[in-house]
């Protein structure tokens, strides 16, 4: 699991540096030597600036895009081994892509899904903001834009609401998708049903598992970034333009690496937190565990994913009888 996602923080990290030194390699080398500071830019300088930073963040963008697919499959990827060491069966690198290649398409489709609703939802509030502002601060002069401020800030609050609400509500459709072998809009309706009376527990482990992530990353990032801040100048204090442009490609490329060790970890740690959410919501509404202790009697491994074979015998609206359900 670290090492795939290792792999995967990798390339993302080398493309998105390679982007912005090759895009702003030559104008930050001319930057630095004087060419806007000893005297006005040029309009040709200006156009020059503006026209690189464009081309840098759409190609910045695009790799965030890529990432984002990636990283979606990745995450259904990695259901794989935590669901086979539920039974103590070892999954190698090999075995895991095997098994998931299959639905790699499909998990493909989800991530451009979400990446669709997530652009409907941002126009959708962009949309609202600037009508109120146009209907308030635009009427009522400077009062009025202090108070289409005050409604912005509002409006965000049920906006962010409904997103964490929905993507507790969608958090397992990637397992979903690998384990059970069925559809996108299939994987999104039965995590939605997986998740019902079970959102609080769901959203509560998912958001501790972030805050440790988040708190681990800074305990690494933080001290190394601090580190390089003060080592590079204390170096070379009176660097020529040239050596300041080689101190800042090294300090980025630096902290790249720093950053795609913390981002695999970190990764890997959250991919199977959800796994493991979504044994348990399975073992809380299908009696999941009886299937896998069936497996695990029967003692022998195929290779394959457990619990695919798993009837899903309980629709919409019903709940199994207890132990499953928890209550």
């Amino acid at each position: 699991m670290f090492g795939s996602a290792l792999i995967f923080q990798f390339i993302t990290s080398a493309l998105t540096l390679l982007v912005v030194l090759v895009g702003f390699g030559q104008l930050g080398l001319s930057i630095l030597g004087g060419t806007f500071l000893e005297s006005q830019p040029t309009e040709a300088e200006l156009t020059t600036l503006f026209t690189t930073a464009l081309q840098v963040f759409g190609a910045l963008a695009v790799v965030s895009f890529l990432s984002a697919l990636a990283q979606m499959v990745l995450q259904g990827a990695l259901v794989i081994p935590v669901l086979r060491a539920v039974l103590n069966r070892k999954t190698s690198f090999a075995d895991m892509w095997r098994l998931v290649r299959p639905r790699v398409g499909t998990l493909i489709l989800l991530s451009l899904l979400y990446a669709a609703a997530a652009l409907v939802a941002a126009a959708l509030f962009f949309g609202i903001l600037i009508g109120m502002l146009f209907a308030v601060g635009g009427r009522n002069g400077p009062g009025g834009n202090l108070a289409s401020a005050g409604l912005a800030l509002l409006l965000t609050l049920p906006f962010l609401a409904a997103g964490i609400w929905i993507g507790t509500k969608v958090r397992v459709a990637p397992a979903a998708i690998v384990v059970e072998n069925i559809g996108v809009m299939a994987a999104i309706k039965r995590s939605w049903l997986l998740t019902t009376a079970n959102w609080w527990r769901t959203f509560g482990i998912t958001a501790l598992a972030a805050i440790i992530a988040s708190v681990i990353g800074g305990i690494i990032s933080t001290p190394v970034s601090l580190f390089l801040g003060f080592l590079l100048p204390v170096m070379n204090p009176n660097p020529t333009p040239e050596q300041l442009l080689t101190q800042t490609v090294i300090a980025q490329v630096i902290s790249a690496f720093i950053g795609a060790m913390v981002g695999a970890i970190t990764l890997a740690f959250q991919s199977g937190v959800m796994s493991l959410i979504y044994v348990d919501l399975r073992m809380r509404r299908d009696g999941f565990d009886v299937l896998l202790l069936k497996e695990f009697e029967e003692g022998k491994d195929d290779g394959g994913i457990p619990g695919r074979s798993a009837p899903l015998t309980y629709p919409p609206g019903q709940y199994p009888p207890a132990p499953f359900n928890g209550h």
